[in-house]
């Protein structure tokens, strides 16, 4: 049967789709990137003020401001509420899961089965499965990057304005979802256009002359939110996000800095299952053979990924974007031929699921791990799950003698969402700073001073919907002079050790959210 005309390749990803979003209302936001995103999009909610970011009130310059404009078109919809900014990412993955399908059907339109497995494969691709549901900013990057490829393959395919016209928008879209990052992702496919277009000849002068204008359309429309968000934000914002946020965070961060193979090393864990399946390496030692997508797709994805090694700024997040182009690569491969491995080069995958279940069994045994409290409290219930998992995979195996995409995305899938179940039901409120919120909320309601200790990164706004920025003192002297004129109030800080005798604590992470007496404020030892 044609994958391209079968109803599970065709509909079934949407199934998946619709599986992982539910998994986020099974957790609740974040701390610290989640939170803090959502309190930015509050305190910009609460002004008034949809043209310079907020965060517990100072402008906030970290980000642009796309996604929190997103945040609040459903906020202006269906009014203040905590589902919706949930909804945000699961929207955008799966406007990633269309537009993948999108490209490969016009990189390869008479071999179709390439579009039908593509968005299989970025689906379950583990890197991609993880944050398809975050509220963050590289899902939506990974749609205005899809959008911009689109834009160079309808220009290559002769429809020259309109193909420059989604690249520029999708230029300008990027720089309002993180920035000039967007362009280390686009530029290299364009440069490069001599290896993957189609006759393998050199672009001539209108296509650089098409690059330079799509550009500028982007830069402008981008400008058309920076320029008077930069009048309103004051000199520091201006200077900020018209410079330093670009200057200072690619070239001369200290932000997140690792060695240049730093990403290598997680390679084969974040391209999970597919850099372990052996009958994808058996289509790649076929080559491309003149094939121009696999060309233009392989392009895409190793210069991205240099490009971002060489960074010294590294996440592994910050990859997500490339994604597509390895799914497309995947696919490609995948759907030349019918490749035929053994049963034991089969079994590879549902072997590797098995042993991360016996692992999940044994992680409170497992040195290092073991010391961690929220690892003390896993049952054997997460790892009996994966281990299910490996079981149908090798019951697939066996009754066809191989493995299908859709199994194995379907797999990944079903791991990660019992992985979020699980995960966050063990941390517990390490990860759910909800019940913290509500107290500072009490505090408001009941007129009771408190003041935050140490760095403090909005993690309590949004979800105690706190309407006034909420005090901050730098150091554990600005704590002992706040609590000798505040007698009767309440010291916040996140702190490394457990401590004892507090009015409340909660978990944060790995450290811990502590509420003391304003009388205990020799006991406070700040992060």
């Amino acid at each position: 049967m044609n994958l391209s005309s079968d109803p599970i390749y065709r509909w079934g990803v949407f199934l998946l789709w619709l599986v992982l979003s539910i998994s986020v209302f099974f957790r609740a936001p974040i701390p610290i990137d989640e939170t803090r995103y959502l309190s930015v999009a509050w305190e910009m909610w609460l002004r008034g003020d949809f043209l310079v970011p907020y965060l517990n009130g100072h402008t906030y310059s970290h980000k642009p401001p796309l996604l929190f404009w997103l945040i609040q078109v459903g906020w202006g919809v269906f009014g203040v509420n905590d589902w919706w900014p949930r909804l945000v990412g699961p929207l955008a993955a799966l406007v990633n899961l269309l537009l993948v399908r999108r490209l490969a059907a016009i990189l390869w339109p008479e071999q179709r089965e390439a579009a039908a497995l593509a968005p299989w494969v970025l689906a379950g691709t583990l890197l991609w499965t993880l944050f398809a549901t975050s509220t963050m900013f590289d899902i939506l990057l990974t749609d205005c990057v899809m959008l911009g490829m689109l834009g160079l393959l309808i220009v290559a395919n002769g429809r020259v304005l309109k193909g420059w016209l989604y690249f520029g928008l999708a230029i300008g879209l990027g720089l309002l979802a993180k920035g000039p990052v967007i362009f280390l992702h686009l530029l290299p496919a364009a440069l490069f256009a001599k290896f993957w277009h189609t006759g393998g000849k050199a672009p001539g002068t209108a296509w650089w002359l098409g690059l330079v204008a799509s550009v500028l359309f982007g830069a402008l429309l981008a400008l058309a939110w920076a320029l008077p968000a930069a009048l309103a934000g004051g000199q520091e914002y201006a200077d900020a996000i018209l410079w330093h946020q670009t200057a200072d965070r690619t070239v001369g961060t200290k932000i997140h800095t690792r060695p240049v193979f730093w990403y290598l090393q997680f390679l084969p864990l974040l391209l999970f299952p597919w850099l372990f399946w052996p009958r994808l390496w058996a289509g790649l030692r076929q080559g491309f053979n003149g094939d121009n997508g696999l060309r233009f797709s392989a392009i895409w994805l190793v210069s991205v990924f240099l490009l971002f090694s060489a960074l010294p700024s590294k996440q592994l997040h910050y990859l997500i974007p490339m994604l597509p182009a390895f799914a497309l690569v995947v696919a490609r491969v995948l759907s030349r031929n019918r490749l035929v491995c053994s049963i034991a080069a089969e079994s590879v995958v549902p072997a590797l699921f098995a042993l991360i279940g016996v692992f999940l069994l044994l992680l409170p045994q497992v040195p290092g791990l073991a010391k961690l409290h929220w690892v003390q409290t896993v049952e054997i219930d997460w790892g009996l799950w994966v281990l299910v998992i490996s079981l149908g995979l090798a019951v697939a195996v066996w009754r066809s003698r191989a493995l299908s995409v859709a199994s194995l995305s379907a797999a990944v899938v079903a791991a990660v969402f019992a992985g979020f179940i699980y995960f966050f039901q063990y941390v517990g409120l390490a990860y759910d700073l909800r019940p913290a919120a509500m107290q500072i909320r009490a505090f408001n309601e009941q007129g009771v001073p408190y003041a935050y200790v140490g760095n403090y990164q909005g993690q309590l706004n949004f979800l105690g919907r706190l309407t006034e920025p909420l005090p901050v003192l730098a150091t554990v002297a600005d704590a002992e002079h706040w609590a000798a004129s505040h007698p009767a109030g309440y010291l916040v800080s996140l702190e490394k050790d457990k401590p004892e005798d507090t009015f409340y604590l909660q978990g944060h992470r790995e450290y811990w959210l502590v509420f003391r007496s304003a009388g205990q404020f020799g006991r406070l030892k700040p992060l």
